[in-house]
C-alpha cells in the first residue's frame, strides 16, 4: 500500500466517522424532540422537494438511495400517522405517488427549521472559509454515483 493509498483511506475512515456521528446525533435528536427517525426525516425532505403531485416510489427510492422495499417499510408508518398520503397516479392507476399532507408538511416545516440549526452546530468551529474550501473538497471525489441535488443547500 503506497503512502498516497494509506492517506486516501485514512481521510475515507475520517469523513465517515464524522459523518456517521452527526447522523447519529441528528437522529437522536430528531427521535427525542419529534419521534421520527432521520430515515423518515429524509423521505419527508424529499416529499417536500417534490413538485406536483408528489413522488412515484421509484423516484423516492432513487432520491434516497435506498430499494423501494425500503422506501415501503419506511412511508408505511408516515401514511398510518397522516403525514404521507399515498394515492394512484392520475396517468397510470398501477402507480403509486408520494406527497406530504398539510399536517406532513407542518411537522417537517418544524422539524427542518432545528435540523438546520443542528447542522449548523456541528459545523460552528469551522470558518465560513473553511466551510467552503470543505464543500470545495468534497466536490472533487470521484464518486461512483451522481447525487441529485448535491448542490442543494
Amino acid at each position: 500500500m503506497t503512502s498516497g493509498d494509506r492517506n486516501a483511506l485514512r481521510a475515507w475512515l475520517d469523513l465517515l466517522t464524522a459523518s456517521n456521528a452527526i447522523k447519529k446525533s441528528i437522529d437522536a435528536t430528531l427521535r427525542t424532540e419529534f419521534g421520527v427517525s432521520i430515515s423518515r426525516f429524509d423521505v419527508l425532505s424529499a416529499l417536500d422537494r417534490a413538485e406536483g403531485d408528489g413522488l412515484r416510489a421509484g423516484d423516492l427510492s432513487q432520491r434516497l438511495m435506498v430499494t423501494e422495499g425500503n422506501t415501503t417499510q419506511v412511508t408505511a408508518p408516515l401514511i398510518r400517522d397522516g403525514l404521507v398520503k399515498r394515492t394512484p397516479s392520475r396517468e397510470d392507476g398501477r402507480v403509486a405517488l408520494f406527497r406530504l399532507t398539510r399536517k406532513g408538511e407542518k411537522l417537517f416545516k418544524k422539524m427542518a427549521d432545528e435540523h438546520k440549526h443542528w447542522v449548523a452546530g456541528a459545523f460552528a468551529d469551522l470558518s465560513h472559509s473553511e466551510l467552503a474550501t470543505l464543500r470545495q473538497l468534497l466536490g472533487k471525489l470521484n464518486l461512483p454515483i451522481e447525487l441529485e441535488g448535491k448542490d442543494a443547500a
